[in-house]
C-alpha cells in the first residue's frame, strides 16, 4: 500500500537571521504505510506525533500513530570531486537500501553530471535494468579495446625513444629494471588503476547542440544543458507516479523557461514534490497554496503557507503573488509602492547613489521594491497586497503619496495595522512632486529643458517662473508614459532629489516604534 503523502511532515532547516535558504539535510515522516510495508519495516517503525512528524513523547503516546522517518543527506566527496547523497533511517542511523527506498516511493534529484557510466550512477543502473547482459559484454569489449589501444600507443617509436631517454638519466639503475638493454619495455600506460571502472569514472557525455560546432563535452555547453538532462534522467530512472520527489536549489543552473517547465512536469507526474529554490520561475509552476516559505525571524524558525480560500476578494488578491511577490521570495522585506512610476523613480535614484557615491540601495538591506498596481490607482490594492505578503512571512513596508490630505485616513490606519512601516510623502505630494521638490531652480530648469528636447515636450521651461517651475515640471514628468527615470539621469552628477533620498534612507534604516513616518519637505524642520 502506498504511503499517505498528505501526512508528510518536514522539519525546518537552520537558517541565518531573516534569511531564506534551502536545506542540505531533509527529513520526511511517512504515516499510514499499510500492513505490508509496516510488516517489512517493523524494526524501523516509531510512534509518531502527527502534529510535529517527530517521535512522540510519553504524554502524546496514546494519540501517536505508527510511521517511519527518512533522512536525506547531501555531502561532498573532496577526493573524487563529486556530491554524494544518502538515505538513512534516523531511528537506526543506517542507510536505506534502494529496494526499501523505492518501496517507500522517495526520489531525489541530486547534483552531478547526468548520463554517467560509473558504478552506482543512475544512468548505469537504468541501462543495467534494461539489458544488464548486453552492458556487461560491451564493457568487457571496451576494456579489451582500451588495453589494445593504449598498448599500441606505448609501442609508437617516438614514445619508446622518449621513455628510453628518461630512463637513461639514472632511473634504469636506481629502479633496477629487469632489462637494462631495453628498459622501455618495462613501462606501459593504464587509465588510473587500470580497471574499466576507472575509465568509466572519467567518461563524460558529449552533446551536439549546434551543427556548426559539432559534439562538445556536456560541461562545455553550460550549466543549463547539464541540469536539464539531470532532471530528465531522474524522471526516467525513477518511477515518479505516486513518489515523493526532493530537489535542492532546483532551477538555479537552468534558464527561466526550462526551470518552470520541468518544475511543472515534476508536479504533474509526482505524488508529491518538494523543491527548494531561489528562482521565481520554479514557483510559478505551483498554486499559491502550495508555496511554503521558510524563514528565521524574531529569534525563531518559522514557516509560512497560504491557506486554501473560497473568498473571491482573497483569490483576486492572490493573483498578485506571481507578478509581485514571487520575485521577492528570497528577500527579508518588501516595500510596497502605489505604482510603477514610484518604483521607477526610487530605483533610478537608488542606482545613481550607488554608482556615484557608493550608497547601498534597498536591495543591500534585503528589501525589494514592488508596485501594487500597473498604473494609477494602486493605492487601493496596498492593504490586500500587504496582507498577502505578511501571510508569506515578509517584513512589509509601504510608501504612499499624500496628494489629497485627509482623504486616506482610513487607508493609512489599515496599513499601520498590517505593516511594520508606512512612509508618507508631505502634504499635496505625489511621486512627480517628490522628484522635483527641493531641487534648486538652476538645476531643475536645464534638466527639464533637456528632457523637453529629447522627448518632445510642449512646455518651454526657459520662460516658466521659479514659483511655477516645480508644478510644471511635475506635470510634464507624467507625459510620454512617465519620464521619472530620464529626469533622474538628466540631473548633474552627485545631484539627487532630496525627498526621494529621504524615502530610501527611511526604508533602509528600518522600522521604529512609530510605524507611520511622516516626511517633511526638504529644508523644513521635523
Amino acid at each position: 500500500m502506498a504511503p499517505n503523502l498528505d501526512d508528510i511532515q518536514r522539519p525546518f532547516p537552520e537558517l541565518a537571521e531573516d534569511e531564506v535558504m534551502p536545506p542540505t539535510e531533509v527529513e520526511v515522516t511517512l504515516l499510514d504505510l499499510g500492513p505490508d510495508l509496516e510488516q517489512d519495516l517493523y524494526d524501523r517503525l516509531e510512534l509518531i506525533d502527527e502534529n510535529s512528524g517527530l517521535p512522540a513523547d510519553e504524554e502524546a503516546a496514546s494519540s501517536a500513530r505508527l510511521g517511519v522517518r527518512l533522512r536525506y543527506r547531501l555531502t561532498y566527496d573532496e577526493r573524487l570531486g563529486d556530491p554524494e547523497q544518502a538515505w538513512e533511517y534516523p531511528k537506526t542511523e543506517r542507510r536505506i537500501p534502494r529496494a526499501e527506498r523505492l518501496a517507500l516511493a522517495a526520489v531525489v534529484i541530486a547534483p552531478g553530471t547526468p548520463l554517467q557510466f560509473k558504478s552506482g550512477a543512475a544512468f548505469r543502473r537504468m541501462i543495467s535494468e534494461l539489458d544488464g547482459d548486453e552492458l556487461t559484454a560491451a564493457l568487457k569489449v571496451l576494456g579489451a579495446e582500451t588495453t589494445t589501444a593504449v598498448a599500441a600507443l606505448a609501442d609508437v617509436k617516438a614514445v619508446q625513444e622518449g621513455i628510453r631517454q628518461v630512463l637513461g638519466q639514472g632511473a634504469t639503475q636506481l629502479l633496477e629494471l629487469p632489462n637494462p638493454e631495453h628498459p622501455e619495455s618495462a613501462v606501459g600506460f593504464v587509465t588510473d588503476d587500470g580497471s574499466v571502472e576507472a575509465l568509466l569514472r572519467r567518461l563524460q557525455p558529449s552533446v551536439n547542440l549546434d551543427s556548426a560546432v559539432g559534439a562538445l563535452p556536456l560541461s562545455l555547453h553550460g550549466s543549463s544543458a547539464t541540469s536539464v538532462l539531470r532532471v530528465a534522467e531522474a524522471m526516467v530512472t525513477a518511477d515518479l507516479d505516486g513518489a515523493i520527489v526532493l530537489a535542492d536549489d532546483f532551477g538555479d543552473d537552468m534558464d527561466a523557461g526550462a526551470a518552470e517547465y520541468l518544475a511543472a512536469l515534476l508536479r504533474r507526474r509526482s505524488g508529491q514534490v518538494w523543491l527548494s529554490t531561489r528562482r521565481p520561475d520554479v514557483v510559478r509552476a505551483f498554486e499559491p497554496t502550495e508555496v511554503l516559505r521558510l524563514t528565521r525571524s524574531h529569534g525563531e524558525r518559522r514557516q509560512h503557507q497560504l491557506a486554501p480560500t473560497t473568498d473571491r476578494k482573497e483569490r483576486l488578491a492572490r493573483r498578485q503573488l506571481h507578478q509581485l511577490l514571487i520575485p521577492a521570495m528570497t528577500t527579508r522585506a518588501v516595500a510596497l509602492l502605489e505604482g510603477p512610476h514610484d518604483q521607477e523613480a526610487l530605483t533610478a535614484v537608488a542606482q545613481r547613489r550607488l554608482d556615484e557615491d557608493g550608497v547601498a540601495p534597498p536591495a543591500a538591506h534585503g528589501i525589494r521594491l514592488a508596485a501594487a498596481g500597473l498604473g494609477d490607482g494602486g493605492k487601493d490594492q496596498l492593504p490586500k497586497l500587504a496582507h498577502l505578503a505578511s501571510d508569506l512571512g515578509f517584513h512589509v513596508r509601504v510608501v504612499v503619496d499624500n496628494d489629497k490630505p485627509g482623504a486616506d485616513s482610513d487607508l493609512i490606519a489599515e496599513l499601520v495595522r498590517l505593516t511594520e512601516q508606512v512612509i508618507r510623502f508631505p502634504e499635496r505630494t505625489a511621486i512627480e512632486r517628490a522628484l522635483v521638490r527641493g531641487v534648486p531652480a538652476e538645476i531643475l530648469r536645464p534638466a527639464m529643458q533637456e528632457i523637453k528636447e529629447v522627448y518632445g515636450l510642449t512646455a518651454d521651461f526657459t520662460s516658466v517662473s521659479d514659483s511655477d517651475l516645480e508644478r510644471e515640471a511635475a506635470k510634464q514628468l507624467k507625459q510620454k508614459g512617465g519620464l521619472h527615470d530620464p529626469f533622474v539621469n538628466a540631473l548633474p552628477n552627485h545631484v539627487v532629489p532630496p525627498l526621494i533620498v529621504a524615502v530610501l534612507d527611511a526604508l533602509c534604516a528600518g522600522p521604529s516604534a512609530d510605524v507611520l513616518v511622516e516626511l517633511d519637505n526638504p529644508g523644513e524642520a521635523s
